[in-house]
Formats: structure tokens, sequence, C-alpha cells
């Protein structure tokens, strides 16, 4: 695996591994989350409060890359995140139950740090499965 996708891949061990000090190690300064939560502070402090918030509301939060992809100094990822809703999300109470969605994200690495990435997440399944929307 060459270097960039290595520190790409350290973006997804601090959120399966609840560690928001590797996201200091691999987000530019001025990383830019595009596009980002609501009321998501900017660069890595944003990253390492959506990721305590993943963590508070889905204790058995994982992440799992499916696939790794580079293109230039773009590296895109397929993955697989899933857990257990045991904290409110997105102002819902929890139900205790799991939900299994897809994300697809690029990463732009430069100067050997994640600059900005673009993502998308299956949340419309996610919020069925934990009885947020319908049944």
């Amino acid at each position: 695996m060459n270097n960039q996708k290595q520190i790409v891949t350290r973006w997804y061990t601090a959120f399966e591994k609840n560690d928001p000090a590797i996201l200091d190690e691999v987000l530019a300064r001025d990383w830019r989350d595009i596009p980002p939560a609501p009321a998501q502070p900017p660069g890595a402090e944003g990253a390492k409060q959506i990721l305590v918030e993943l963590w508070t509301t889905f204790p058995d939060l994982s992440i799992k890359i499916e696939d790794i992809l580079q293109d230039g100094n773009k590296v895109v990822v397929r993955s697989v995140i899933s857990g257990t809703q045991k904290g409110p999300f997105l102002g819902y109470r929890a139900k205790n139950r799991r939900m299994t969605i897809q994300a697809v994200d690029i990463h732009e690495v430069k100067d050997g740090k994640i600059a900005q990435t673009w993502h998308t997440e299956d949340w419309m399944t996610g919020l069925h499965q934990m009885g947020i929307l319908g049944k």
C-alpha cells in the first residue's frame, strides 16, 4: 500500500478505534469536510467532534474499508458503517436498533496530510433501520 493510501487508512483507524489523536496525525490544519455536518466546527476539531458524537450514539461503531482506489493525489474509499443506536441521533431517541450503511469518501492528500474529504453516506437506509423513518 502506498503512502497516500496508508494516510487515508489511518483516518478509518481513528474512527474504528475511537482515537481522535490519530486525526491530528493525518488531517491538514485547514482540512475541509464536504459537506460538513450541522454545527460541525471547521478543521480537525470538526472531525473529532463527529467521531465523539458517533461513538456516543453508536458505542459499537464499526467502519470497515471495502475498496480503496487511488487516482493521483485522490484516494477513494467505499466502506460499510455499522452500529447499534444507544444514544440520541439527530435529536431522535435511541431504540437500541442496529444499522448498517454504505459510504463513499474521496480524500485529497497534499503534503502528507488529508486536505479535504468529500463524502456521501446512505443515512436514509440507516434512519429506516434505526426506526427513525418508517418502521
